[in-house]
């Protein structure tokens, strides 16, 4: 953790491809509310699929657990929207940070938002997260 980027620790591997992580794979994410930078555990294709992928993956998740399992809507609900990517495992946090907020990727050096792809935020989000208390 250090608030400049850094290149892959050597053996560094993806949690999710099991490929080794080189300067052509590398990322990093930044925390709030320190603004300190963090290689993540997974490779940059990752990354930039989760971006892409994961607000609508919770719309589909949450739309397919309201017709199999209760539990399994309500865990998702009231988390809420997701509006910044998350993973425990590839990008966790640390003690008293809350949420991603720049994500940089070594092979082309440019810093990104971590808003997920077509997230909601402020009352759009409100809105739909209302609407889905709704229904559990």
């Amino acid at each position: 953790m250090s608030f400049e980027h850094g290149e892959p620790p050597e053996g560094m591997e993806c949690l999710v491809t099991m490929e080794d992580i080189d300067k052509s794979s590398y990322c990093e994410y930044q925390t709030m509310p320190s603004g300190k930078w963090y290689p993540s555990k997974f490779c940059s294709s990752v990354i930039r699929r989760m971006l892409d992928e994961q607000f609508q993956r919770y719309l589909d998740d949450v739309e397919k657990a309201t017709r199999d399992c209760a539990a399994a809507v309500r865990r998702l609900v009231n988390k809420g929207p997701p509006v910044y990517i998350n993973d425990a495992h590839g990008l966790p946090l640390e003690e008293g940070e809350t949420h991603v907020s720049k994500l940089w990727f070594c092979d082309d050096g440019t810093e990104v938002s971590a808003v997920l792809k077509n997230a909601l935020q402020g009352e759009e989000r409100q809105n739909l997260w209302d609407s889905q208390k709704e229904v559990i």
